[in-house]
C-alpha cells in the first residue's frame, strides 16, 4: 500500500484522460490552430507513459529491463488511447472516434517512453516521490 503513492500520478491521469474523451465535443472551445487536437492527443499520452514509467524507475534503469517495460507501457498507452477512441465512437455523446487520433495517441505513448529518461533528468520526481 506504500508503494501506492508512485501509482498515484498515473491513475489520476487515467481519470483526467477518460474525462476528456468524455466531454461532449460541440462544448470544447474552437481553436483557430489547425489540428491543434492532435498535439494534445499527443501530449496528453506522452505525459501517461511519463506517468506509468515512474513506478518502474528502478527497473527501467537496469538496460536489460528498458525494452520489455517501455514496450509494455507503449502498448497499454495504445490500447488504451484505441480503448478511449472506441468510447467515443460508440458510447460517449457528442464524440467520435477517429483512426487520425488514435495515431496520435500511439505517438504520445511512444514519445513518453522514449523521452523519459530525458525528462527523468531535468524534473525531479525522484526525490519528490523518494524513489532511490
Amino acid at each position: 500500500m506504500a508503494n501506492l503513492k508512485l501509482y498515484l500520478p498515473a491513475i489520476i491521469w487515467l481519470v483526467v484522460i477518460l474525462i476528456l474523451s468524455g466531454y461532449p465535443g460541440n462544448q470544447l472551445p474552437k481553436i483557430a490552430v489547425w489540428q491543434f487536437d492532435k498535439w494534445v492527443h499527443t501530449l496528453m499520452y506522452g505525459v501517461l507513459s511519463f506517468l506509468v514509467l515512474i513506478p518502474y524507475s528502478k527497473q527501467f534503469s537496469v538496460k536489460g529491463n528498458r525494452f520489455k517495460i517501455g514496450l509494455f507501457i507503449i502498448l497499454f498507452g495504445i490500447f488504451y488511447g484505441g480503448f478511449m477512441e472506441i468510447l467515443q465512437n460508440n458510447i460517449f455523446i457528442n464524440r467520435s472516434g477517429n483512426w487520425i487520433d488514435f495515431i496520435a495517441n500511439s505517438l504520445g505513448a511512444i514519445i513518453g517512453v522514449v523521452t523519459y529518461p530525458i525528462m527523468i533528468k531535468l524534473v525531479p520526481i525522484n526525490r519528490w516521490l523518494k524513489i532511490k
